[in-house]
């Protein structure tokens, strides 16, 4: 009897590691399924915000093609008499100090050359 007693208390506490095991694991596998559907939802509510935002952007330029249609009835056609011809001013030239002092040396030694005579 004593042998019968060790023997279900052996098989007790088995079952109860085992249960223990078991428990921890499947928490464990609930808890990654959790986090993964936590990003999954944060990721649905991010597109639903941008999904948002791209038919405010689409309204606003509908509405603003629109305008421009009602606009375009006061708009007349221009003739060569309504445009106005401005002279167009030539752009200075960007001088560089060091180059013009090199080109002033280089032109005076050419010039050297027909003046060794003297």
């Amino acid at each position: 009897m004593f042998i019968n007693t060790r023997n279900y208390s052996k098989i007790i506490d088995r079952l109860n590691i085992s249960i223990i095991i078991m428990t921890l694991f499947l928490s464990l596998v609930s808890l990654n399924s959790q986090r993964k559907w936590t990003l999954f939802y944060s990721s649905i509510i991010e597109t639903r915000k941008k999904n948002n935002n791209i038919i405010d952007y689409i309204s606003k330029t509908e509405q603003y093609f629109l305008n421009e249609i009602e606009h375009q009835q006061n708009i007349k056609k221009t003739k060569p008499d309504d445009l106005i011809y401005l002279i167009k001013t030539k752009e200075r030239e960007k001088t560089n100090l060091l180059y013009l002092v090199f080109k002033e040396m280089s032109k005076g030694f050419v010039e050297g050359k027909y003046q060794r005579g003297y």
